[in-house]
């Protein structure tokens, strides 16, 4: 499952009811946590470009990566770590890994940097 695109349940605020609520996603599978639960990236479309981030989300075009099955310009943002038990995937959409290694890579270094960055400024 490393490196596909997949559907899942994930929750969050609903600002306009003040409560939480749940969505359908995309996101990326980056490892197996144990056996019932995978580290996940979220992709997202990021509306409000202000909140994207130029040193962790990678873009993904969905004209030049076709193959991943998403509708829109989106963020792989890998500074949104996660990890999300299996029953909440849905569907696998892509295979980031096998079919773009070139965007995978990518987005893997930029993980590594964050954690790195994240490590460092723990200490």
């Amino acid at each position: 499952m490393i490196g596909k695109v997949c559907i899942l349940t994930a929750p969050y605020y609903n600002a306009t009811t003040g409560r939480n609520d749940f969505k359908s996603r995309p996101a990326l599978i980056i490892g197996e946590a144990d056996r019932g639960d995978y580290n996940i990236l979220p992709v997202s479309k990021v509306s409000n470009r202000a909140n994207l981030d130029a040193d962790c989300d990678v873009p993904v075009d969905p004209s030049v990566y076709t193959k991943l099955s998403l509708t829109a310009m989106s963020y792989v943002r890998t500074h949104k770590q996660t990890t999300f038990h299996r029953a909440s995937l849905h569907s696998v959409i892509g295979d980031m890994r096998m079919d773009y290694p070139e965007l995978y890579l990518d987005v893997m270094a930029k993980l590594d940097g964050y954690n790195k960055k994240l490590i460092e400024e723990a200490f």
